[in-house]
């Protein structure tokens, strides 16, 4: 007889099978998890070993300290101060897409940026993960130390210690010594094949840019070990040592520059000129002692990130405050450029020293009067007596002809040729940005710039240093310096030597002859001669003293110089006169050169009155000690 079964409640029935069933799917799971993990361990260990390697070994890049440019005295004029950039390493952030947005609104809110601009920021970093991408610099020290605290909510979110370049002349100087600024777009790529990193800074204007490869220095690289935050932990190894940026000895004397700026910056004011520039030069060596133009800009405005609003209004302002007026500036010399002409005519013996032109107070050309700045004339008057009074009609008939004495004049080919080997026509090779090369004019250049003939007044006005002749004030500079030192044309130069970190001098720019001036030593005394008249005689011929004897012999110096006065095109006076530049070109001792200056104020009126006491005030300067140190 079979016995009965036992009977199972139902209830306990399904627990029992529940107890199965979860005992399969355990073992399941189980199964899946061992699998799982030789499949990490065994298959994809040595990945992932690699994987975190990556992620826990890294090479830093450390960047150099920019080098210190100092003036002639050791005058600080570029240094490097303490400031903090906010950057982003890519690989360190989450990956995301809107925990990435939550690290940049936070971010964003710490340091004053719409999470929109922190992620444009952070965008061109993704082509190097690996390298910080700068967000904003500088940011304050409360900002960074808010960023060290929250760091564990910011992954990725780097604070660097980053100097930020200083210039404590300012204004005074930011013309010569430019600005440096993040890599432009446009410059991004050739720069990164160069060896620059993207959140690089470079030199954009003036001395930092010229001298960019010397300042720049060398970026030194470690292997690190970092934490799960990206945060360096450890120094494993130095691969390439950090190399300062050498320092550099201008040639810029910057009490003579203060001087000069603020000598210039009175001219102007006085005669409501909206713009000048002044360039001093040593006529021994060809070394800049002072270059200012004005307006002028402070570039400490842009060493901490200058404002789209503040960069449009220097941008904007139509006397161009970041334009380099010292050396870019064309403008017509006026009578500044009568020492060519004189120099040509005598060399091409066109005339002698001794050849006398008797000035009526005008010439007549083809129905048309060419008239001098007296109406009454000077008289009879030979080429130093000519340059003293600085008689037009002189130099109308050296440099055009005068058929009434029979004078055969220069003609424009050959004036022109005297003309460049002064320097005109050409840049002169000083190393700072835009350097413009004037203009000397001919029939060729008049035929295809406008289209017109070539006419003896053309020659009248070149003579002159008007028409279409344009020169640079460093152009006027460098005439009147190789006309000092008995014509030697040096190429100017603004940086004197190179310093290591130590103050090791490692290298220095000897001076560099462009040309000697074919002009025979007796005619360049006998036009030297004529700008000593030109400063120190109360009378030349009768009635007129040297057109800077009044203005100029106050100040205690034995100087040479020549006035210029030159018409441009613009609004007539009420006795229908043109407006006119101001010049003045100079040099002292006159004996013993040892300063040459050029002068140059846009519309500001008589040569005499505006500009030759600026020369004085910056040669009294340099020879004696400037009067003044307040710029106004």
């Amino acid at each position: 007889m079979t016995g009965a079964q036992p009977v199972v409640p139902v209830g306990r029935r399904i627990t029992i099978d529940r107890v199965v069933v979860l005992a399969m799917v355990g073992i399941a799971m189980g199964l899946t998890l061992v699998a799982r993990l030789w499949y990490l361990q065994i298959a994809t260990g040595e990945d992932a070993r690699q994987r975190a390697d990556i992620n826990r070994l890294r090479v830093e890049t450390t960047k150099p300290l920019r080098g210190i440019i100092y003036d002639r005295g050791g005058l600080v004029l570029a240094r490097n101060v303490s400031s903090f950039t906010a950057s982003v390493r890519v690989t360190d952030l989450p990956k995301d897409r809107a925990a990435q947005d939550a690290v940049f609104a936070r971010l964003g809110a710490i340091i004053g940026m719409a999470l929109g601009d922190v992620r444009a920021a952070v965008e061109p970093g993704r082509a190097d993960p690996f390298t910080p991408v700068r967000v904003r610099a500088p940011i304050t020290r409360d900002q960074a130390l808010i960023l060290e605290e929250q760091h564990t909510r910011l992954p990725g979110v780097v604070v660097r210690f980053t100097p930020v370049r200083a210039y404590p002349e300012g204004i005074l100087l930011g013309q010569v010594m430019g600005y440096v600024g993040p890599i432009p777009p446009a410059l991004t790529q050739s720069r990164v094949a160069d060896g620059y990193a993207r959140d690089d800074v470079i030199g954009l204007a003036g001395v930092e840019a010229s001298y960019e490869a010397e300042l720049r220095g060398a970026s030194g690289r470690q292997q690190v070990q970092v934490d799960a935050m990206g945060r360096v932990t450890s120094v494993l190894d130095t691969l390439a040592p950090v190399v300062p940026g050498a320092n550099l000895v201008l040639s810029i004397d910057g009490s003579v520059q203060r001087a000069a700026a603020t000598a210039l910056a009175r001219a102007m004011a006085r005669t409501r000129s909206p713009q000048g520039a002044l360039v001093a030069l040593d006529p021994t060596n060809g070394e800049v002692l002072a270059l200012v133009g004005l307006p002028g800009y402070d570039d400490n405005r842009f060493a901490t990130g200058i404002s789209q609003a503040d960069y449009a209004r220097l941008a904007e302002d139509p006397w161009r405050p970041m334009f380099p007026h010292a050396i870019g500036g064309q403008v017509p010399p006026g009578s500044t450029f009568k020492m060519v002409t004189a120099a040509a005519a005598l060399q091409e013996r066109v005339v002698t020293p001794s050849t006398n032109v008797n000035c009526t107070g005008s010439i007549t050309r083809n129905g048309l009067v060419f008239r001098d700045w007296t109406p009454q004339g000077h008289g009879p008057v030979n080429a130093r007596q000519a340059l003293g009074v600085s008689c037009d009609v002189y130099f109308y008939s050296v440099a055009g002809g005068n058929p009434f004495t029979g004078l055969q004049g220069l003609g424009m080919a050959r004036l022109a040729t005297y003309a460049r080997a002064f320097g005109f026509g050409e840049k002169l090779g000083i190393r700072l940005p835009g350097e413009a090369p004037g203009l000397v004019p001919s029939a060729e250049w008049k035929r295809q710039a406008k289209n017109e003939a070539w006419y003896v007044g053309d020659e009248y006005n070149a003579g002159i240093g008007q028409g279409d002749v344009l020169a640079t004030p460093l152009q006027l500079a460098s005439m009147t310096a190789a006309l000092a030192n008995g014509g030697t044309l040096y190429r100017p130069r603004v940086v004197r030597e190179l310093r290591d970190t130590a103050g090791t001098t490692v290298k220095v720019y000897p001076p560099e002859v462009i040309r000697s001036i074919p002009v025979a030593a007796e005619y360049l005394a006998a036009i030297r001669a004529g700008m000593h008249d030109t400063s120190n005689a109360p009378l030349i011929v009768p009635g007129f003293a040297g057109t800077a004897y009044s203005p100029l012999r106050t100040y205690g110096l034995d100087m040479a110089g020549k006035t210029g006065t030159a018409e441009f095109e613009g609004p007539r006076d009420a006795k229908g006169n043109l407006p006119t530049h101001a010049l003045f070109v100079g040099y002292a001792p006159y004996q013993d050169p040892r300063i040459a200056v050029a002068v140059f104020l846009y519309g500001g009126g008589e040569g005499s009155e505006a500009a030759a006491p600026v020369a004085g005030e910056v040669m009294r300067a340099y020879l004696v000690g400037p009067r003044s140190t307040t710029v106004e």
